[in-house]
Parts: structure tokens; C-alpha cells; sequence
């Protein structure tokens, strides 16, 4: 049987790297004539298959028009990129095989280039530009009080506006948008815009100003941040802005806090509590206000100071050391419906799993993700469209966060929380380095609804007690799984318990989760093999908010083993009990009851199965 890693990981099943060898010419597209000089950088696709990882200390000047490298294929295919001075950028695409022959017919061209403008509408010379590319590191930050612009990545690129303003940049293949500060202000314009509007001028900053309250007393001494705030989609097909704000100033004894120079785009002012004595990266945040600056305009806004406090406490049992609770920064996250006229990708997720469970060919697989990634793109700019617009800020503007400030005996207190339904997420786990890498495996996972009521007057001193909470730390093999009871889709329980004297197999899944869908093809596999065997059993649980798309997956792709119904993750305690952090989440438990594995990824499920069945024969 395959050991596992503290971080759940099967030992020795990383994923087989192979060679593949791309020779190609490269050509100018007007004269046929190879090129006597260009740029080779290797890359892969990336692993949402929207765009390319290039590995830029790869790139090497190669001469006479020809190329042949070796590229490294392992989870996803290789790629090259073509650069050559005056020319567009090429890209290979995907190299799928193991040996290809490219050719690339470079078109001569310009890169990105504008104008930029002063406030007043005449060139700003000598003006820094920035450059910034599709992948999320490529970001200009804007730290300290006056937001000095540096680079985070060598992709950035930049120059300085000549004396009428003007600024050009080499052709790159995923350019995205131009930023430039200065004293006077802040610029921003996508690349796709340069063309048709190549005038970029600086708006003034805006100024926020405000207080923080903490219950009916004024916040003084306390850090407020601001930072940019933003919808992932807004800015598709990248993952974030091509800019990154971040400021904090310390409130004064009233509480009073401002921000004299800001961008004028989307951001968000949040307390920054003490509520942890720990080094962590993670940052406290709560009392988000989110606002879209305009430019030159002065904002107040108030944190804090409305609603009402919520309290309890928390004990985790069945560890095996002390736990301390001020090293841990927990939330609350507001739970909003999704619009009806918010996209989502259900149904294309869907139908990608159902035509890959269904190909017979390594092509039928091709064509179904060819097929899966032009809609996911569809869907991507549906989604930015929607976020982009008035409606779409607003929902995503209306989720708000609630940070808990813990005693050292699990006690909390969550201040000034509006009414309105919560989720509430404590997600424990351990901090354990080996070989170097830090591992963070799960102690356990306690979610749960909070519905706080509305205060009158907006503001009330009578708190929401939770009570106790207690978490348990996670099965680990050799410890008793804990007994269950659910309805199947018939209707009629299925109950651990009564499959004693056999190895049980459980897996925890939803029809709403694609990994899990992934995954069922091995546990039919597994299923077909020992469904025969006296010593084995197997049992679905199931996490969708109803019981119709799981009856339905079920009938349609023939799951013969039983199936209980939990519900929606937050109904039941089973998966906190069992320790699921994510689906699917498989558990293989023993005939006395006790865990022989838990969390076993997929591509183990049946060896695991067949390795203990083995060794009891």
C-alpha cells in the first residue's frame, strides 16, 4: 500500500517528464528569407490553458533562420516563443508529440505606443511608462504614502516619454496595458485601446479621509490599509490589474485616518487589527469599504461602528499538543445570492467531463478540451463584461469580511458585524517543513452559517453568542472513522456502521465539483474490480444543495454503489468529522472500523484498495 506525505500527497507518483525535441526555420513573412538573428524562449502552456508560462532565462539568441532545442513536457505541453527586432512575436502553440518541425513566418511590426498627457492636456516629457503583460506577476506597485511606483517582475517593462510625451515599446506577444505616475497623478490604458486612442493623460489622485470605530469608541492607534479592489474577470484574460496598491496609516486618537494622494480607480480601505501575535503572512483584515474614486474627488468614509459584536469559543480536541489560538486569523465572509445574470461555467465543466469520461482516443480528448477552452473563454468575457459593469461592481463590492480576535483559551469576539447571513470558516492546520518545503496538512475544518440579526439604529451592545464550537483533529491511519447515517437517493439509510467486518471505501463528492466527476472513472474502475469481493463495500456521500443533480449524475453514468445525500457542505458534520478539505476526498477504512488511508488522491484510489485486500488474503 502508497504511503503518503504530511501534506496527503502520494509518495513516488509525480508525474513522468519526458523529452521533446522542436526544430523549425523562421522566416521573414514578406520574403520567404530566413532570419539572420532571432529570440527562442521556452515555455508551457499554463494550467488554466489561457496563455503561456515562458521561462524568460531560457531566451537565447539563435542565428541562420533554424532552431532545434529540447523542451521538457510533464503535466502540460511545451511551447516556444519567436522574437526577432522589427518583427511580431510568434508563438508554436501547444507542442502536444514528442518530436515537430515548425516553421514561423515572422510579419515586421511596432509595439505598443501613445502619447502621454499632463493634467492640463499638454506632452509629458521625461514621464516613466510601464509596460505590463498578461501573466499575474507582472505588476507595477504603488506603496507608501505617496505611492512610488516600482516593478515587481523583470517583464515590466518600461521607458521614459520623450519631449512631446511619446513613448514606444517592442512588439511583445501578450502586452496588456500601460501605467505611468508621476506627482501630478496616475495613468492607466489598456494596449488594445493604443491604436484608435493613443492619447493616455494623468488624472489627479483622489483623497480618502475617515475614522475607525470599534463598538461605540473611536479606533485610535490602529492601522487602516488601502489597497486596490478588484473582480478577477474585470480584467480578463488577466488574472489581476496590471497595478498593485497598497498604503496604511495609523489612526489617531479619535480614530481619524487619511490617504492624501490615491489613485482614482476601484479600492478598498480596511482595518488591519492586532488580532494575531504571530509572523504570518497572512494579513487581519476586516470593516472592508470598497469605493470607485473619481479623479481630484475627497471621500470620508467611517469603519467600523455599526451592527453588533458575535462571540464563542472554540476546542479542539484530540491533539496532541497545545494550541494556540492568538497565532490564528479566522474570518467571517457575508453570503450573498449570485445573480441570476452572473455566468458561471457549470455547464460547460459539465459537459467537458462528460465528453472526456466518453473519448476513446487521445484525439477524442484533444478535441473535447479544444472544444472546453473556446467556451471557457466565451464564458470569461461574459463574466468580464458583467463585472465590469454597474451591477456587477455592486454584487462584488457587497461581500464583506469580519476578522476574529481570539484569547488564548478559544474565546473570540468579532466586532461590529451588520445583520445579515455569514459563513464562518476555521480552517486548522499544521505548520511542518520537511526537506525545506513547508507542508500544511489539515487538523481539521469547521464551517457554519451565522444569521446576525439587524440592530436597531444600526448599532447594538447585546452580542450573537455562538457557543462552543468543537473541532476534532483529522483521521489519521489507525484512528476509529467516526459512524455516519445518511439517506441514499431512495430514500433509505446508508449507515457506516453496518458494512463492519469490511473494507469500506468512502468518498465524499458533489456533481457541482468537477475534480470529483474527474475522478469517478477510477472509482467505477475500482467499484468493477472488487464489488465482488465479500471483504468490500463502497459508499458515496454527497455535497450538492439538493438531491436532483446527484440522482441524476448517478442514474446517467450508472454509479451502481450506494449513495448518501448530506447536503450542502454547511448541513452536516460528517465531512468536518472525517477531516475533507476539499472533494473529492477519499477515506478507506478497515474491518475493525479504523482508517487505513485518508485523503488518497486520484490515480491511487484502486491500487490502494487492491494493496489492502492483498495483504489480508
Amino acid at each position: 500500500m502508497k504511503s503518503f506525505d504530511a501534506a496527503g500527497r502520494p509518495l513516488g507518483n509525480d508525474k513522468a517528464t519526458v523529452q521533446v525535441k522542436a526544430t523549425g526555420r523562421v522566416l521573414d513573412a514578406e520574403t520567404g528569407q530566413p532570419l539572420a538573428a532571432f529570440y527562442l524562449t521556452k515555455g508551457e502552456l499554463d494550467r488554466d490553458r489561457t496563455s503561456f508560462d515562458w521561462a524568460e532565462p531560457s531566451r537565447q539568441l539563435l542565428t541562420r533562420g533554424a532552431f532545434s532545442v529540447n523542451l521538457s513536457k510533464a503535466t502540460m505541453p511545451p511551447a516556444v516563443l519567436i522574437e526577432a527586432d522589427g518583427y511580431l512575436p510568434q508563438c508554436s502553440g501547444p507542442i502536444r508529440g514528442l518530436e515537430t518541425n515548425l516553421t514561423f513566418r515572422l510579419k515586421k511590426g511596432s509595439g505598443p505606443a501613445g502619447v502621454l498627457l499632463t493634467l492640463e492636456g499638454q506632452p509629458a516629457a521625461g514621464r516613466t511608462v510601464y509596460l505590463s503583460r498578461l501573466r499575474d506577476r507582472d505588476l507595477v506597485f504603488l506603496e507608501g504614502a505617496h505611492f512610488t511606483a516600482k516593478v515587481g517582475s523583470p517583464r515590466v517593462r518600461s521607458m521614459v516619454t520623450d519631449q512631446a510625451g511619446r513613448f514606444s515599446f517592442a512588439p511583445v506577444l501578450d502586452a496588456f496595458g500601460v501605467v505611468a505616475v508621476d506627482e501630478t497623478g496616475f495613468a492607466q490604458a489598456r494596449v488594445e485601446n493604443l491604436a484608435s486612442s493613443p492619447e493616455v493623460r494623468l488624472q489627479p489622485w483622489a483623497r480618502v479621509e475617515g475614522a475607525l470605530k470599534i463598538g461605540a469608541q473611536p479606533g485610535s492607534n490602529e492601522t487602516v490599509r488601502l489597497a486596490d479592489a478588484f473582480n478577477s474577470y474585470a480584467y480578463y484574460p488577466r488574472r489581476l490589474p496590471p497595478y498593485s496598491i497598497l498604503a496604511e496609516t495609523t489612526t489617531d486618537s479619535a480614530g481619524r485616518f487619511e490617504f492624501p494622494r490615491v489613485p482614482p480607480v476601484d479600492v478598498k480601505i480596511f482595518h488591519a487589527p492586532k488580532a494575531a501575535q504571530t509572523e504570518a503572512r497572512v494579513i487581519p483584515i476586516t470593516q472592508i469599504t470598497n469605493l470607485t474614486l473619481k479623479a481630484g474627488e475627497t471621500r470620508s468614509v467611517i469603519l467600523g461602528g455599526q451592527g453588533r459584536p458575535v462571540v464563542g469559543r472554540v476546542v479542539l480536541k484530540n491533539y496532541h499538543k497545545p494550541w494556540n489560538w492568538q497565532e490564528q486569523v479566522f474570518w467571517i465572509d457575508s453570503l450573498a445570492t449570485e445573480p441570476t445574470d452572473c455566468p458561471n461555467f457549470d455547464a460547460i465543466n459539465q459537459e467537458f467531463h462528460k465528453a472526456r469520461n466518453a473519448a476513446k482516443t487521445q484525439a477524442d480528448i484533444e478535441a473535447a478540451e479544444t472544444r472546453y477552452l473556446a467556451e471557457k473563454d466565451r464564458v470569461s468575457r461574459q463574466l468580464c463584461a458583467y463585472y465590469s459593469s454597474p451591477a456587477g461592481r455592486q454584487f462584488g463590492f457587497s461581500k464583506r469580511s469580519y476578522v476574529l480576535r481570539f484569547a488564548r483559551d478559544g474565546s473570540f469576539r468579532i466586532d461590529d458585524v451588520p445583520g445579515g447571513k455569514y459563513q464562518l470558516a476555521i480552517d486548522l492546520r499544521e505548520q511542518i517543513v520537511i526537506n525545506g518545503q513547508t507542508h500544511s496538512p489539515l487538523i481539521d475544518l469547521h464551517r457554519q452559517e451565522i444569521d446576525v440579526p439587524d440592530s436597531a439604529g444600526g448599532r447594538s451592545e447585546t452580542p450573537l453568542d455562538l457557543g462552543l464550537i468543537k473541532m476534532v483533529a483529522q483521521l489519521n491511519q489507525g484512528e476509529a472513522a467516526p459512524d455516519f447515517s445518511a439517506k441514499d437517493m431512495a430514500g433509505k439509510n446508508v449507515t457506516l456502521s453496518d458494512y463492519k467486518g469490511k473494507y469500506v471505501l468512502v468518498d465524499f463528492w458533489a456533481a457541482w465539483n468537477a475534480p470529483s466527476l474527474a475522478a469517478m472513472p477510477e472509482l467505477k474502475e475500482t467499484y468493477a474490480a472488487f464489488k465482488n469481493d465479500p471483504r468490500f463495500a463502497m459508499i458515496g456521500l454527497n455535497l450538492d444543495t439538493n438531491i436532483a443533480p446527484a440522482r441524476g449524475f448517478s442514474i446517467e453514468n450508472h454509479i451502481d454503489w450506494p449513495q448518501g445525500f448530506l447536503g450542502p457542505w454547511s448541513a452536516s458534520d460528517v465531512p468536518n468529522r472525517f477531516g475533507v478539505k476539499n472533494l473529492p476526498f477519499v477515506v478507506l477504512i478497515d474491518p475493525a472500523g479504523k482508517v487505513v488511508a485518508s485523503g488518497v488522491r486520484e490515480g491511487w484510489i484502486k491500487s490502494t484498495v487492491d494493496a489492502a485486500l492483498s495483504a489480508h488474503e
